[in-house]
Formats: C-alpha cells, structure tokens, sequence
C-alpha cells in the first residue's frame, strides 16, 4: 500500500499503543469490524504504510473508558483465523494472508 498524499494520511485514523515497557508505536488503522459484539482493528505501524510487502496486526478492543480505548493482540489460534477470515473478505482494498 502507498499513500503519497499528505491529505489522505491527514484522514486515515492513526492511534497510539503502549507496549507493556512503556514502548509506544504509532498505528494506522486499515479497517474495522464487529464480531460477536466484540470490535477489531486491523492496523500497520505507521512507518511502514509505504512499504509493499508490510505486515498488520490484528487488534481486539479490550476495554474502553469513554476517551481512550485499550487494544491487545488476540492470542487465540481459533479467534484470530476467524476474524482473519472476515477482514479478507471484507474489503478488496488490500490483501490478508495467514501465516501457518
């Protein structure tokens, strides 16, 4: 994915998670679903948006508390390859592939 106009990155949304050392990484979050009543992102580092073969993560959100919202990792095989699954379907805009 490239993105060589300043004004589309002014609009894509980009958020900020801590790592568990305090490390702090900016994201561009790609898309969003619902599944289940549970939210997930699906987001790049934001150094890496201009790069082809870049990989994103695959966030759940994990709490909320009205301005800031806590994301973590899915850590279930099953869960991950589900919603995987829907953002692969979801949109034609990029592709996703599953690492065995």
């Amino acid at each position: 994915m490239s993105i060589d106009d300043n004004d589309l990155m002014d609009e894509l949304e980009t958020i900020t998670l801590t790592d568990e050392t305090g490390e702090e990484t900016d994201f561009i979050v790609l898309d969003k679903i619902t599944d289940n009543g549970k939210e997930y992102i699906l987001a790049i580092e934001s150094e890496l948006i201009d790069e082809e073969d870049a990989e994103a993560a695959i966030f759940r959100k994990a709490a909320s508390d009205g301005e800031e919202d806590v994301y973590e990792l899915i850590e279930d095989d099953n869960e991950f390859d589900k919603i995987a699954s829907i953002f692969q379907l979801s949109s034609d805009e990029y592709d996703v592939e599953i690492d065995d």
